[in-house]
């Protein structure tokens, strides 16, 4: 984004001239920076084995999805119509993170009837998926490091009083 002449634009095309053409209120996203900011991490990562997730909750706009995906990008759902939706936008199954928090097993297993990768943050439905499914689908766990790093506490996960994933304190 630029500022000139007092008006701002995004590739050399200015906001006014998008708002008169769609109206407004208008979202504009530049691929070319989220690119360029997956090509950051990916540079930061290198030589460690990991694979960076899209949390769609943040926006699950389907040329986004399609963006982070044709960049090498995998995507974490929290809900089955996040999931959904990103198996519209072209995602497999298997490239598809399933994180619920607080939804009904009934969820969880339509997780697992999808394909998904599951991963759970609860004691009690990780025991509940252990009775269903035995070793016979795998299941990751969230835990919860107990780790503030900053940030607004309002929107921090991994504090002590963090309702997400698994305290450190609960495992043997």
């Amino acid at each position: 984004m630029e500022l000139t002449n007092g008006a701002y634009h995004l590739q050399g095309i200015s906001f006014q001239s998008l708002a008169n053409e769609f109206g407004t209120p208008l979202y504009i996203y530049d691929a070319s920076k989220i690119v360029s900011q997956i090509q950051q991490l990916k540079i930061a990562f290198a030589g460690s084995d990991v694979r960076i997730k899209y949390a769609a909750k943040a926006l699950t706009n389907l040329s986004i999805l399609k963006l982070m995906r044709k960049n090498g990008i995998g995507v974490d759902v929290v809900s089955i119509q996040e999931a959904q939706i990103a198996l519209k936008a072209g995602f497999l199954a298997n490239e598809i993170m399933f994180t619920p928090n607080c939804v009904a097993f009934e969820e969880i297993e339509r997780g697992v009837d999808l394909g998904l990768n599951i991963n759970l943050d609860n004691l009690s439905v990780l025991g509940k998926f252990g009775e269903r499914y035995g070793d016979g689908y795998p299941c990751g766990i969230r835990l919860n490091p107990h780790i503030l790093a900053g940030g607004n506490i309002k929107i921090s996960t991994g504090h002590s009083h963090s309702k997400f994933g698994i305290s450190i304190q609960q495992l043997p």
